[in-house]
């Protein structure tokens, strides 16, 4: 029984979120007609406070990405630590100072540090959005009865995952070829 509404919930927000995003689409398409740009941010005016909100949330995204995306590795060197430097906050913060400049020096010593984010982006987001998502859902759902059009949309999810992730880390690599 909860397999079923856990099923339909999900159903549901896929459904919302593409609802969503076509409408949000048209109604760009609609307000700036074919000089409408690539990134949703750059058709809003330039000299409103709302716009100016928009753009500076959207420029705080990847910091706070960046944040939950480190966390999990500081966390595993914070594991390795004796017990007694363990809860010693002055040795953690060192150990995400270190991670953050390393980071950097990374992005800045190699030139196509971009493309290499690239590749991993699509291979890890494609992972962690459509595939293991729909695998877990699977191993839930196999034991309930008539469930074999459910399956054929998750394989396909499954299936348009795959593909999506594997045409993403081909033209990240080509684009990084290319650039070399």
């Amino acid at each position: 029984m909860l397999t079923a509404v856990v099923g339909y919930l999900m159903y549901g927000e896929y459904v919302e979120s593409q609802i969503t995003l076509n409408l949000t689409a048209v109604v760009g398409y609609l307000m700036y007609g074919e000089y409408v740009e690539s990134q949703i941010t750059l058709n809003l005016p330039s000299g409103e406070v709302g716009a100016k909100v928009a753009k500076y949330s959207t420029l705080l995204i990847p910091i706070t990405k960046y944040a939950l995306v480190i966390t999990p590795v500081a966390t595993a060197f914070e594991r390795e630590l004796s017990t007694n430097y363990k809860h010693w906050r002055p040795l953690r913060m060192i150990i995400r100072i270190v991670l953050l400049t390393s980071t950097a020096i990374v992005a800045h010593v190699f030139p196509y540090f971009e493309n290499l984010m690239a590749i991993i982006g699509s291979i890890f987001v494609v992972a962690a959005s459509f595939v293991l998502p729909c695998l877990c859902y699977l191993k839930i759902a196999v034991s309930l009865n008539g469930w074999r059009s459910k399956f054929m949309g998750v394989v396909a999810i499954i299936v348009f995952g795959s593909v999506a992730g594997i045409l993403g880390t081909y033209l990240a690599f080509v684009d990084l070829l290319q650039n070399v």
